[in-house]
């Protein structure tokens, strides 16, 4: 019956999207992420759009992880799976293609539903996420990246340092704004009221002195990304 249900839903996203729609990726960038439960690196491509509209990724270790909730008695079709994943800021909406041999899945949903309930504004304590330039600059890639540290008005010792690209520009507020202030809402509690994000591709993440995410290649060629995924009923 679980099976049953969660097809069911899988049908309704695909039925809900029924037009073809083309975007734009202006920069592809791969990252190294380490995995320090297996001791090794994996491996994320990212692709921003610089107006800050759209983001694309592709991830093996979450295709992997969908494909074994999804075919449990056939682990042979995890070999090759594949999921694609875009998220339009604009609208907060999340558009995910999952590939697996002959196997297609397509659905599209609006974040805001999949989180819990925001509490009332009343009830909230509300903060910025902040950023400060160091004044450090280093070279990732042969490219010159300035360094900020981010973090919560509310909690200026949790610190994310992140090295952003000082040449490929990219509206990185645009971007984060809208996912960062309803995720950071439904889960701490806490109105997020201003995100201040700079502008430039995001070349390196560090926490406490660990390195979180790096850039290994850096694609400036525009690529375009097509969807379309319907059904067609004529009379």
């Amino acid at each position: 019956m679980k099976n049953l249900v969660t097809l069911s839903i899988l049908l309704l996203c695909v039925a809900g999207f029924s037009q073809e729609q083309s975007i734009s990726i202006d920069y592809t960038v791969d990252y190294l992420i380490p995995n320090r439960r297996q001791q090794a690196m994996d491996t994320v491509s990212v692709g921003y759009q610089k107006d800050g509209k759209y983001i694309w990724t592709n991830s093996n270790a979450l295709a992997q992880d969908l494909g074994k909730s999804i075919f449990r008695r056939n682990p042979e079709l995890l070999e090759n799976a594949d999921l694609a994943i875009i998220y339009d800021t604009e609208n907060a909406l999340l558009m995910m293609c999952f590939l697996s041999g002959e196997n297609e899945i397509f659905f599209k949903f609006e974040i805001s539903n999949f989180l819990p309930p925001i509490p009332q504004e009343g009830d909230m304590d509300s903060y910025e996420l902040i950023s400060e330039n160091t004044g450090e600059v280093i070279e990732v890639l042969d490219y010159k990246s300035t360094v900020y540290d981010i973090f919560p008005s509310n909690k200026e010792t949790d610190i994310m340092t992140v090295a952003f690209n000082n040449d490929l520009k990219v509206k990185n507020k645009q971007l984060f704004k809208k996912i960062f202030q309803m995720i950071l809402s439904s889960q701490m509690g806490s109105e997020v009221v201003d995100v201040d994000i700079p502008e430039g591709l995001i070349m390196k993440v560090t926490n406490k002195g660990k390195t979180m995410l790096e850039a290994y290649n850096v694609e400036t060629s525009t690529k375009t990304i097509n969807i379309n995924y319907s059904f067609k009923i004529t009379e």
